[in-house]
């Protein structure tokens, strides 16, 4: 048998792998893999030196950005005036927040008499009411993408990519651009007057704000550099660097970092700010409850790494002294010299020379000893995949604690805060057995590995096999993180789609072929158990109270096979949680029906008063019978009570966006009137006969080079 392709795959698995990391004081030295059990609490850079070793050590190469309670429904505000006879101000909608005292950034917002909303690179001001008109715009050279309000403050934030700036500024980010940050006095609405500038390094990913305090997290990859070592922070025109003392980290091997930083800035009392950073891995939530925020990212465990580095460790006791001397060297080469992939590189050259020499008995029982020892490594894992919690005081912005739990995130709403004890629900991906027969399994299982002359049975490449289904956990943790009680092994086969704190019960919807609806009990922490479930066609992607005994469920119908259909939003009765029903549903009568409130909770708007559901809604069918049918671009309305659903019409808005694509983005009411606001129109309706009382025109600068009428 022709031995060079099975030494090619062997060193191909010995690409990645390195000797022992020499100790350097000052230095980071990264952790080889990943161990829940062990301590991962936080540590802070202690000097710029080793911040940049541990930007080094991790193979960062520049900044990027990412793709993160208590739970209530959504709340109507009702500002009064204090003084005596006054008259009340109007009722309104506000965003709908997960968590009913923390706002969360919006491309709209209200105070009942005027509308703040974003299009393209222009904010409108507009004046609410039957003679709805704007009464003033701030073009802006970047595009923001999140609005606060508090009092006669107007924050407008976003990411920037504007070069002219960054060259006036004398800072040019590597990657990713900046976070604007612009506070307006708005106490003449027709008349806004920039305050407050800052800019942050990195890409915004999301925003909150409780009381007076805008909390504003942005994203970065870092990048080595000595003039600017840490993340920049630019107030007013004044750059300024982080201090690495308020930058942690984990213990554990990075694969893609990132830092997430949380800068808290007072609309109360301009030019207090505050900002805390974490190493993440790429893939967050966030969550804040009034007391916490929570970071919460993934650390996979990557059976493939492991596997170079057992095989590393077998073949390093044949190396002779001078050669361990040389990778020793090559690893305590200067990052500025030698990059971790070169470093790499040079090593892999010399197991090389060992590797091409060995005979096929000894690749044989090598091939025996790394199965065995992969096989008993993987086994002190629960899941291959770990969600890391941060938890982060907003008064004082410390981190407070770490912690772990088996599995992954679905979204935000799979994090709770409730008495001390924060509610985590996440699903754990099967395993799969990619196939260990020789000659492949050392290197990649691919047949242009394997010599050309050789007959196709002896290649015995094997597909990925299912070596354990999915399964769906709840943990309580304590405010340490410790997990307190947890209740695992829920739908095997599913994943989670979508879930709901409310008070003691947690409400989740898993799907593969069919939705079972479960409700489980968290009165006791220790021992969260279910109470009941429910099992229909279909899946809930996004759940929301109606009251205390009943939810609204907004997803897709399916077959009994599982195969998706139109959209779906079904009411579900957990009066008795141990046999919890579906009450009333409404199906959608086209099957590519679609709407934003399945992925996005703040374009969904309801009011239990007003008996209103308002969601975005499109359906576009082409038959290439008789052309386009069922066609529709615009908010759907609905008369929604504790017994049933009605569909009440569609508010268009298929002219309020020049291009294909769905168009309303959100909605919101003032009084009697629904607002609903795609990209270029205000739409205003009555609410009681959804009767059209005013149109809007949004014309943003960045809308075209030719105006559009």
């Amino acid at each position: 048998m022709d031995m060079k392709p099975l030494f090619a795959l062997l060193i191909i698995g010995l690409v990645a792998c390195t000797g022992p990391q020499p100790t350097v004081t000052g230095t980071y030295e990264p952790p080889q893999s990943f161990f829940p059990d062990e301590d991962i609490r936080v540590r802070s850079f202690t000097s710029e030196v080793e911040f940049q070793s541990f930007i080094s050590s991790t193979g960062s190469a520049g900044y990027g950005g990412v793709g993160f309670g208590r739970t209530a429904m959504m709340e109507t505000a009702v500002a009064m005036d204090s003084s005596a006879g006054a008259k009340a101000a109007p009722s309104y909608s506000t965003t709908n927040n997960q968590v009913a005292a923390v706002d969360e950034a919006d491309i709209i917002k209200t105070d009942g008499e005027h509308i703040y909303t974003v299009t393209g690179q222009t904010l409108f001001i507009v004046k609410a009411g039957e003679d709805a008109e704007v009464i003033a715009t701030i073009d802006l050279k970047n595009t923001p993408t999140g609005l606060f309000v508090q009092g006669d403050h107007l924050a407008v934030f976003g990411e920037m990519y504007d070069l002219e700036e960054f060259k006036r500024i004398g800072f040019v980010p590597q990657r990713g651009g900046m976070t604007f940050f612009n506070v307006y006095d708005i106490s003449d609405r027709t008349e806004p007057t920039l305050v407050k500038e800052y800019r942050f390094e990195g890409a915004y990913f999301q925003g909150r704000m409780y009381d007076d305090k805008a909390y504003i997290v942005v994203s970065t990859f870092p990048e080595g550099r000595t003039d600017m070592p840490t993340p920049v922070i630019i107030e007013d025109g004044r750059v300024r660097s982080m201090p690495v003392d308020d930058i942690y980290y984990f213990p554990i091997p990075y694969d893609n970092v990132q830092l997430a930083t949380v800068h808290a800035i007072d609309l109360a009392d301009l030019g207090s700010e505050s900002s805390v950073a974490v190493t993440v891995e790429w893939s967050n939530q966030l969550y804040m409850s009034e007391e916490n925020i929570y970071i919460a990212t993934t650390e996979t465990i990557n059976e493939w790494e492991m596997r170079q580095e057992i095989l590393a460790e077998l073949i390093r006791p044949q190396l002779t002294s001078a050669d361990r001397d040389l990778i020793a060297k090559i690893e305590a080469t200067d990052p500025a010299v030698l990059t971790q992939a070169e470093k790499k590189q040079k090593i892999f050259q010399i197991y090389e020379r060992y590797a091409q020499f060995m005979d096929q008995d000894e690749q044989e029982d090598l091939q025996e000893r790394l199965d065995a020892e992969l096989k008993e490594r993987l086994e002190e894992y629960e899941s291959m995949t770990y969600t890391i919690l941060t938890r982060i005081d907003i008064d004082t912005l410390s981190v407070e604690a770490t912690g772990d739990v088996p599995g992954t995130l679905n979204n935000q709403f799979a994090l709770d805060e409730s008495n001390g004890v924060l509610r985590v629900a996440t699903t754990i991906q099967p395993r799969w057995n990619w196939g260990r027969p020789m000659p492949v399994d050392i290197g990649i299982a691919t047949a242009d590995a394997v010599a050309p002359d050789e007959p196709i049975a002896e290649k015995r490449i094997m597909p990925p096999v299912e070596q354990s289904q999915s399964t769906n956990n709840v943990y309580t943790l304590g405010m340490d993180l410790q997990v307190i009680g947890e209740l695992e092994g829920l739908a095997p086969g599913e994943s989670i789609f979508s879930t709901r704190f409310m008070s003691d019960r947690l409400y989740m919807v898993t799907f593969r072929q069919v939705d079972p609806f479960f409700v489980i009990d968290l009165s006791d922490p220790a021992k969260p158990r279910e109470m009941g479930q429910l099992k229909i066609p279909g899946f809930s992607r996004y759940l929301h109270p109606y009251d205390e005994n009943i939810i609204i469920g907004i997803g897709r119908d399916a077959t009994d096979m599982g195969r998706q259909q139109g959209l779906k939003i079904s009411l579900f009765d957990v009066t008795d949680p141990a046999k919890p029903t579906e009450l009333a549903k409404w199906i959608a009568e086209d099957q590519y029906s679609q709407s934003a409130a399945e992925w996005e909770h703040k374009a969904f708007l309801f009011d239990k008063e007003k008996e209103l559901l308002v969601i975005p809604a499109y359906s576009y069918n082409w038959d290439y019978r008789g052309g386009s049918t069922q066609n529709y671009n615009g908010a759907m309305v609905f008369r929604i009570t504790a017994q049933d659903i009605e569909m009440r019409g569609i508010v268009d808005h298929s002219d309020g966006k020049q291009q294909y694509g769905p168009s309303v983005e959100r909605s919101l009411w003032i009084e009697d009137l629904l607002y609903t606001k795609s990209p270029n129109l205000l739409r205003v309706n009555e609410i009681s006969d959804l009767s059209s009382v005013a149109n809007v025109t949004l014309t943003s600068k960045s809308a075209g080079p030719y105006p559009v009428y």
